[in-house]
């Protein structure tokens, strides 16, 4: 397992020293880009969601594209997804690389994908040309709770906890963050072993799957590594890991850290023999 660690360490150095090359420039830029529309269409996708590159388009570029009368609700629910990930890049930003997760954080990032804080709610009225009705705005709170029920037809496959002890166990989660025992692990079980347990507990009717990835990538950039973007192709394999030990979850998590980092790679190799032969 060390080695599978010091390779994906050594890639993700790799990749960095790339992005530092080409700060500020067009290739980077382009990267970037490219990378945040990957991240959130498999996110989405992992959760049945299939996002059009035209909504995409719409949603993180404005300036490029225009969004159409009928896109509006996707391209809020995307922009919702990117505050997200922007929150957390912030986050990662302004911590140490072993604080411990909050309650706090972890409640601001299901109401940015709810799309219940005041910015996205004032941006949904603008874009809308209308305001909630006080029906919408109680069904709106009511979803920003921790789940109260077993749903009878969902995607993921496991068992899930019982509603009344979500609380204890979701407080359970916190507190191991913090503790040395927790510390102790690579950064990437560390991420590995919060995403496993958060699918456990469930704890939002809407949005589980996304805050436990968004756990797990806010770990992952604390610790200096880029986000870990699992592909929609192993959508079946995501699913399944959660019925099995932590360690099966860790493979998939480290499997598509991996092969995010080499088409990473590989993206600015290619581009450097691309100069040369111009030149």
């Amino acid at each position: 397992m060390k080695e599978r660690y010091q390779d994906i360490d050594e890639k993700n150095e790799q990749l960095r020293e790339y992005l530092e090359i080409y700060k500020g420039k067009p290739p980077a830029r382009e990267y970037l880009d490219r990378f945040e529309m990957s991240w959130i269409y498999h996110d989405a996708a992992l959760e049945g969601v299939v996002y059009t590159h035209q909504e995409l388009m719409a949603a993180l570029f404005p300036e490029r594209t225009a969004a159409e009368a009928s896109m509006i609700p996707v391209v809020l629910e995307i922009r919702n997804h990117k505050a997200v990930a922007d929150y957390i890049r912030e986050e990662a930003a302004g911590a140490k690389k072993q604080s411990a997760l909050t309650l706090t954080t972890i409640k601001r990032m299901h109401d940015l994908f709810l799309g219940n804080t005041p910015e996205a709610l004032a941006e949904r009225a603008r874009m809308e040309r209308r305001e909630r009705t006080e029906k919408e705005l109680a069904k709106e709170r009511d979803r920003a709770g921790l789940r109260k029920d077993m749903p009878l037809h969902r995607t993921y496959f496991h068992d899930i906890t019982q509603p009344a002890k979500i609380q204890a166990r979701l407080e359970k989660l916190v507190d191991h963050t913090a503790s040395a025992e927790f510390r102790e692990f690579h950064p990437i079980k560390q991420a590995a072993v919060v995403q496993h347990e958060f699918l456990q507990i469930f704890p939002f009717t809407e949005h589980s799957g996304k805050v436990g990835r968004m756990c797990s990538n806010l770990i992952l950039l604390r610790n200096g590594y880029m986000p870990a973007v699992i592909h929609s192709i192993d959508r079946q394999r995501y699913y399944e890991s959660f019925r099995a030990p932590v360690a099966t979850f860790r493979t998939v998590l480290m499997d598509a850290m991996e092969n995010s980092l080499d088409n990473g790679v590989k993206y600015f190799r290619d581009l450097g023999r691309k100069y040369k032969t111009v030149e």
